[in-house]
Protein backbone atom coordinates (compact mmCIF):
# COMPACT_ATOMS: atom_id res chain seq x y z
CA UNK A 1 0.00 0.00 0.00
CA UNK A 2 1.47 3.36 -1.06
CA UNK A 3 -0.27 6.74 -0.55
CA UNK A 4 -3.60 4.99 -0.02
CA UNK A 5 -3.23 2.88 -3.16
CA UNK A 6 -2.92 -0.92 -3.25
CA UNK A 7 -0.26 -1.63 -5.90
CA UNK A 8 0.00 -4.91 -7.82
CA UNK A 9 2.94 -4.78 -10.26
CA UNK A 10 3.39 -4.40 -13.14
CA UNK A 11 1.70 -1.03 -13.59
CA UNK A 12 1.16 0.96 -16.76
CA UNK A 13 3.40 3.78 -18.00
CA UNK A 14 1.78 7.18 -17.91
CA UNK A 15 -0.88 8.06 -20.42
CA UNK A 16 -4.06 10.04 -20.08
CA UNK A 17 -6.20 12.95 -21.19
CA UNK A 18 -3.63 15.45 -19.85
CA UNK A 19 0.17 15.32 -20.11
CA UNK A 20 2.35 13.78 -17.44
CA UNK A 21 3.74 17.12 -16.23
CA UNK A 22 0.24 18.57 -15.91
CA UNK A 23 -0.84 15.44 -14.02
CA UNK A 24 2.07 15.80 -11.61
CA UNK A 25 1.13 19.44 -11.02
CA UNK A 26 -2.50 18.45 -10.46
CA UNK A 27 -1.50 15.92 -7.81
CA UNK A 28 0.65 18.47 -6.00
CA UNK A 29 -2.09 21.11 -6.09
CA UNK A 30 -4.66 18.56 -4.88
CA UNK A 31 -2.56 17.76 -1.82
CA UNK A 32 -1.91 21.43 -1.14
CA UNK A 33 -5.30 23.04 -1.81
CA UNK A 34 -7.75 20.13 -2.17
CA UNK A 35 -8.64 18.28 -5.33
CA UNK A 36 -11.79 20.31 -6.03
CA UNK A 37 -9.80 23.54 -6.05
CA UNK A 38 -6.96 21.97 -8.03
CA UNK A 39 -9.14 20.89 -10.95
CA UNK A 40 -10.36 24.46 -11.49
CA UNK A 41 -7.15 24.98 -13.44
CA UNK A 42 -8.12 22.35 -16.00
CA UNK A 43 -10.11 22.88 -19.18
CA UNK A 44 -13.90 22.77 -18.95
CA UNK A 45 -13.93 19.39 -20.67
CA UNK A 46 -11.46 17.95 -18.19
CA UNK A 47 -13.35 19.45 -15.23
CA UNK A 48 -16.45 17.66 -16.48
CA UNK A 49 -14.44 14.46 -16.87
CA UNK A 50 -13.29 14.68 -13.26
CA UNK A 51 -16.32 16.18 -11.49
CA UNK A 52 -19.55 15.62 -13.43
CA UNK A 53 -21.69 13.31 -11.30
CA UNK A 54 -23.90 12.55 -14.31
CA UNK A 55 -21.11 10.40 -15.74
CA UNK A 56 -22.36 7.70 -13.34
CA UNK A 57 -26.06 8.25 -14.15
CA UNK A 58 -26.25 4.77 -15.69
CA UNK A 59 -26.46 3.35 -12.16
CA UNK A 60 -30.09 4.51 -12.04
CA UNK A 61 -31.13 1.87 -14.62
CA UNK A 62 -29.00 -1.00 -13.33
CA UNK A 63 -30.27 -3.79 -11.03
CA UNK A 64 -27.75 -2.97 -8.32
CA UNK A 65 -29.00 -3.04 -4.71
CA UNK A 66 -27.53 -0.64 -2.17
CA UNK A 67 -24.38 -1.98 -0.57
CA UNK A 68 -23.32 -4.06 -3.57
CA UNK A 69 -19.67 -4.87 -4.25
CA UNK A 70 -18.68 -3.10 -7.48
CA UNK A 71 -15.51 -3.08 -9.58
CA UNK A 72 -14.85 0.00 -11.76
CA UNK A 73 -12.33 -1.03 -14.41
CA UNK A 74 -10.11 1.69 -15.83
CA UNK A 75 -11.29 4.18 -13.24
CA UNK A 76 -9.34 7.12 -14.71
CA UNK A 77 -9.50 10.11 -12.37
CA UNK A 78 -12.25 8.55 -10.28
CA UNK A 79 -15.45 10.35 -11.25
CA UNK A 80 -17.53 7.19 -11.66
CA UNK A 81 -15.93 5.21 -8.83
CA UNK A 82 -16.41 7.98 -6.29
CA UNK A 83 -20.07 8.43 -7.25
CA UNK A 84 -20.72 4.69 -6.96
CA UNK A 85 -18.92 4.58 -3.60
CA UNK A 86 -21.62 6.77 -2.03
CA UNK A 87 -23.96 3.76 -2.03
CA UNK A 88 -21.76 0.72 -2.68
CA UNK A 89 -18.47 -0.87 -1.81
CA UNK A 90 -16.25 -0.03 -4.79
CA UNK A 91 -12.85 -1.17 -6.03
CA UNK A 92 -11.43 1.43 -8.43
CA UNK A 93 -8.97 -0.39 -10.71
CA UNK A 94 -6.61 1.99 -12.54
CA UNK A 95 -3.45 1.05 -14.40
CA UNK A 96 -1.62 4.41 -14.28
CA UNK A 97 0.00 5.18 -10.88
CA UNK A 98 -0.55 8.96 -11.01
CA UNK A 99 -4.25 8.56 -11.78
CA UNK A 100 -4.66 5.97 -9.02
CA UNK A 101 -3.02 8.39 -6.56
CA UNK A 102 -5.48 11.11 -7.59
CA UNK A 103 -8.43 8.78 -6.88
CA UNK A 104 -6.91 8.00 -3.48
CA UNK A 105 -6.64 11.74 -2.81
CA UNK A 106 -10.34 12.12 -3.62
CA UNK A 107 -11.18 9.21 -1.35
CA UNK A 108 -9.26 10.70 1.57
CA UNK A 109 -10.54 14.25 1.18
CA UNK A 110 -14.17 13.19 0.63
CA UNK A 111 -14.04 10.51 3.36
CA UNK A 112 -15.21 7.72 1.07
CA UNK A 113 -14.75 4.74 3.36
CA UNK A 114 -16.36 2.34 0.88
CA UNK A 115 -13.74 2.97 -1.82
CA UNK A 116 -10.60 0.88 -2.39
CA UNK A 117 -8.04 2.10 -4.95
CA UNK A 118 -6.08 -0.55 -6.82
CA UNK A 119 -3.20 0.27 -9.18
CA UNK A 120 -2.62 -2.75 -11.41
CA UNK A 121 -2.44 -3.88 -15.03
CA UNK A 122 -6.02 -4.19 -16.28
CA UNK A 123 -5.16 -7.26 -18.34
CA UNK A 124 -2.94 -9.02 -15.80
CA UNK A 125 -4.64 -8.55 -12.42
CA UNK A 126 -6.73 -11.47 -11.20
CA UNK A 127 -9.59 -11.37 -8.71
CA UNK A 128 -11.18 -14.11 -6.65
CA UNK A 129 -14.00 -15.97 -8.31
CA UNK A 130 -17.48 -14.68 -7.55
CA UNK A 131 -16.17 -11.51 -5.87
CA UNK A 132 -18.32 -8.74 -7.39
CA UNK A 133 -22.02 -8.02 -7.78
CA UNK A 134 -21.34 -5.66 -10.67
CA UNK A 135 -18.40 -4.70 -12.87
CA UNK A 136 -18.37 -1.38 -14.74
CA UNK A 137 -16.35 -1.11 -17.97
CA UNK A 138 -17.02 2.39 -19.26
CA UNK A 139 -14.95 3.51 -22.23
CA UNK A 140 -12.28 0.87 -21.56
CA UNK A 141 -12.88 -2.23 -23.69
CA UNK A 142 -11.72 -0.47 -26.86
CA UNK A 143 -8.26 0.16 -25.34
CA UNK A 144 -7.58 -3.40 -24.16
CA UNK A 145 -5.78 -4.37 -27.39
CA UNK A 146 -3.13 -1.70 -26.75
CA UNK A 147 -2.07 -3.22 -23.45
CA UNK A 148 -1.97 -6.86 -24.49
CA UNK A 149 0.11 -7.18 -27.65
CA UNK A 150 0.54 -10.96 -27.40
CA UNK A 151 -2.65 -11.75 -29.35
CA UNK A 152 -4.93 -10.03 -31.90
CA UNK A 153 -7.08 -7.26 -30.40
CA UNK A 154 -10.35 -9.20 -30.48
CA UNK A 155 -8.76 -12.13 -28.63
CA UNK A 156 -7.26 -9.75 -26.04
CA UNK A 157 -10.73 -8.24 -25.52
CA UNK A 158 -12.41 -11.65 -25.23
CA UNK A 159 -9.77 -12.82 -22.73
CA UNK A 160 -10.20 -9.61 -20.73
CA UNK A 161 -13.96 -10.12 -20.56
CA UNK A 162 -13.62 -13.80 -19.61
CA UNK A 163 -11.39 -12.89 -16.67
CA UNK A 164 -13.94 -10.35 -15.45
CA UNK A 165 -16.83 -12.75 -16.00
CA UNK A 166 -15.15 -15.20 -13.63
CA UNK A 167 -14.99 -12.48 -10.94
CA UNK A 168 -18.77 -12.03 -10.97
CA UNK A 169 -21.04 -13.53 -8.37
CA UNK A 170 -23.62 -15.97 -9.79
CA UNK A 171 -26.22 -13.19 -9.91
CA UNK A 172 -23.75 -10.49 -10.98
CA UNK A 173 -23.53 -8.51 -14.21
CA UNK A 174 -21.19 -6.43 -16.35
CA UNK A 175 -22.07 -2.95 -17.55
CA UNK A 176 -20.26 -1.74 -20.68
CA UNK A 177 -20.43 1.70 -22.28
CA UNK A 178 -18.77 2.03 -25.69
CA UNK A 179 -19.06 3.47 -29.20
CA UNK A 180 -20.76 1.77 -32.14
CA UNK A 181 -18.33 1.08 -34.97
CA UNK A 182 -20.85 2.16 -37.64
CA UNK A 183 -22.75 4.67 -35.53
CA UNK A 184 -23.90 8.06 -36.72
CA UNK A 185 -21.02 9.91 -35.04
CA UNK A 186 -18.50 7.74 -36.87
CA UNK A 187 -20.31 8.21 -40.18
CA UNK A 188 -20.24 11.99 -39.81
CA UNK A 189 -16.51 11.99 -39.10
CA UNK A 190 -15.93 12.14 -35.35
CA UNK A 191 -12.31 11.12 -34.68
CA UNK A 192 -11.83 7.45 -33.91
CA UNK A 193 -9.61 6.25 -31.04
CA UNK A 194 -6.79 6.20 -33.57
CA UNK A 195 -7.08 9.98 -33.73
CA UNK A 196 -8.02 9.67 -37.42
CA UNK A 197 -11.49 10.03 -38.88
CA UNK A 198 -13.35 7.04 -40.33
CA UNK A 199 -10.88 4.31 -39.30
CA UNK A 200 -13.63 2.43 -37.42
CA UNK A 201 -15.60 2.24 -40.69
CA UNK A 202 -12.67 0.88 -42.68
CA UNK A 203 -11.82 -2.81 -43.03
CA UNK A 204 -9.33 -3.58 -40.26
CA UNK A 205 -6.39 -4.11 -42.63
CA UNK A 206 -7.03 -0.72 -44.25
CA UNK A 207 -7.26 0.97 -40.82
CA UNK A 208 -3.92 -0.62 -39.82
CA UNK A 209 -2.31 0.69 -43.00
CA UNK A 210 -3.72 4.20 -42.44
CA UNK A 211 -2.62 4.28 -38.79
CA UNK A 212 0.92 3.15 -39.56
CA UNK A 213 1.20 6.19 -41.81
CA UNK A 214 -0.89 8.59 -39.74
CA UNK A 215 0.35 11.49 -37.65
CA UNK A 216 -2.90 12.41 -35.92
CA UNK A 217 -3.50 12.44 -32.18
CA UNK A 218 -2.99 8.94 -30.69
CA UNK A 219 -2.16 7.39 -34.10
CA UNK A 220 1.43 6.53 -33.15
CA UNK A 221 0.27 5.04 -29.85
CA UNK A 222 -2.15 2.79 -31.70
CA UNK A 223 0.57 0.48 -33.04
CA UNK A 224 -1.13 -0.08 -36.37
CA UNK A 225 -4.75 0.12 -35.13
CA UNK A 226 -5.63 -2.07 -32.16
CA UNK A 227 -8.45 -0.04 -30.56
CA UNK A 228 -11.25 -2.18 -31.93
CA UNK A 229 -14.88 -1.18 -31.58
CA UNK A 230 -17.74 -3.11 -33.18
CA UNK A 231 -21.27 -2.90 -34.47
CA UNK A 232 -24.07 -4.16 -32.24
CA UNK A 233 -23.82 -7.59 -33.85
CA UNK A 234 -20.04 -7.55 -33.58
CA UNK A 235 -20.34 -6.91 -29.84
CA UNK A 236 -22.88 -9.71 -29.59
CA UNK A 237 -20.34 -12.13 -31.13
CA UNK A 238 -17.50 -10.85 -28.93
CA UNK A 239 -19.58 -11.22 -25.77
CA UNK A 240 -20.67 -14.71 -26.75
CA UNK A 241 -17.03 -15.64 -27.30
CA UNK A 242 -16.31 -14.44 -23.75
CA UNK A 243 -19.18 -16.48 -22.29
CA UNK A 244 -21.51 -13.49 -21.84
CA UNK A 245 -25.03 -12.77 -23.02
CA UNK A 246 -26.74 -9.43 -23.60
CA UNK A 247 -29.64 -8.92 -21.19
CA UNK A 248 -30.35 -5.28 -22.04
CA UNK A 249 -29.08 -2.74 -24.57
CA UNK A 250 -29.48 1.02 -24.57
CA UNK A 251 -28.63 3.65 -27.14
CA UNK A 252 -27.01 6.60 -25.33
CA UNK A 253 -27.74 9.73 -27.42
CA UNK A 254 -25.45 12.08 -25.45
CA UNK A 255 -22.60 9.54 -25.30
CA UNK A 256 -21.62 6.88 -22.78
CA UNK A 257 -19.71 9.50 -20.79
CA UNK A 258 -22.93 11.43 -20.20
CA UNK A 259 -25.56 8.69 -19.81
CA UNK A 260 -28.40 10.92 -18.64
CA UNK A 261 -30.49 9.72 -21.59
CA UNK A 262 -30.49 5.94 -22.08
CA UNK A 263 -33.02 4.59 -24.56
CA UNK A 264 -33.81 0.85 -24.46
CA UNK A 265 -33.93 -0.85 -27.85
CA UNK A 266 -37.69 -1.32 -27.98
CA UNK A 267 -40.29 0.51 -30.04
CA UNK A 268 -42.21 2.03 -27.15
CA UNK A 269 -39.09 3.57 -25.61
CA UNK A 270 -37.84 4.90 -28.95
CA UNK A 271 -41.24 6.41 -29.76
CA UNK A 272 -41.34 8.12 -26.37
CA UNK A 273 -37.80 9.50 -26.78
CA UNK A 274 -38.52 10.65 -30.34
CA UNK A 275 -41.71 12.42 -29.26
CA UNK A 276 -39.92 14.10 -26.36
CA UNK A 277 -36.64 14.99 -28.05
CA UNK A 278 -37.12 15.19 -31.79
CA UNK A 279 -40.62 16.22 -32.70
CA UNK A 280 -41.42 19.92 -33.07
CA UNK A 281 -44.52 21.55 -34.51
CA UNK A 282 -43.96 21.61 -38.28
CA UNK A 283 -43.97 25.27 -39.25
CA UNK A 284 -43.03 24.74 -42.89
CA UNK A 285 -42.40 21.95 -45.36
CA UNK A 286 -38.77 21.48 -44.29
CA UNK A 287 -39.87 20.74 -40.75
CA UNK A 288 -42.44 18.25 -42.00
CA UNK A 289 -39.79 16.47 -44.08
CA UNK A 290 -37.36 16.34 -41.16
CA UNK A 291 -40.00 14.98 -38.82
CA UNK A 292 -41.05 12.40 -41.39
CA UNK A 293 -37.46 11.19 -41.76
CA UNK A 294 -37.04 11.04 -37.99
CA UNK A 295 -40.23 8.99 -37.66
CA UNK A 296 -38.97 6.64 -40.36
CA UNK A 297 -35.68 6.14 -38.50
CA UNK A 298 -37.31 5.70 -35.09
CA UNK A 299 -37.13 1.91 -35.26
CA UNK A 300 -35.15 -0.52 -33.09
CA UNK A 301 -33.59 -2.04 -36.21
CA UNK A 302 -32.21 1.35 -37.28
CA UNK A 303 -31.06 2.41 -33.81
CA UNK A 304 -29.39 -0.95 -33.23
CA UNK A 305 -27.30 -0.45 -36.37
CA UNK A 306 -26.64 3.31 -36.33
CA UNK A 307 -26.89 4.43 -32.68
CA UNK A 308 -23.64 6.25 -31.97
CA UNK A 309 -22.97 5.00 -28.43
CA UNK A 310 -24.23 1.78 -26.87
CA UNK A 311 -24.54 0.51 -23.34
CA UNK A 312 -24.93 -3.16 -22.44
CA UNK A 313 -25.95 -5.12 -19.38
CA UNK A 314 -24.34 -8.56 -19.65
CA UNK A 315 -24.75 -11.77 -17.68
CA UNK A 316 -22.67 -14.95 -17.76
CA UNK A 317 -24.24 -17.26 -20.33
CA UNK A 318 -24.55 -20.12 -17.85
CA UNK A 319 -26.31 -17.90 -15.26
Amino acid sequence: MAEGVAVVPPVAPYWGEIGEEEMTALLAASERAGWRQAVQGLSQGMRDNVMKAERAAFQDVLPIPEGSCVLDVGAGLGCIATELAVHHGVVALEGVPQRARFIACRKRQDNLQNLTVLNADLNAVRFDRAQFDAIVINGVLEWVGLFDLTVPPQEAQARFLRNLRDALKPTGFLYIGIENRIGWDQIRGVRDHSGIRYTSLMPRFVARWVCRRGSGYRARLNRGYRTYIYSYYGYQRLFRRAGLAIEETWVVPLGYNLPTQMVPLNQAAIDLYAAWSWMHPPLEWRDRVKNGVKRLLARPSMWRVFGSDLAFLLRPRNA
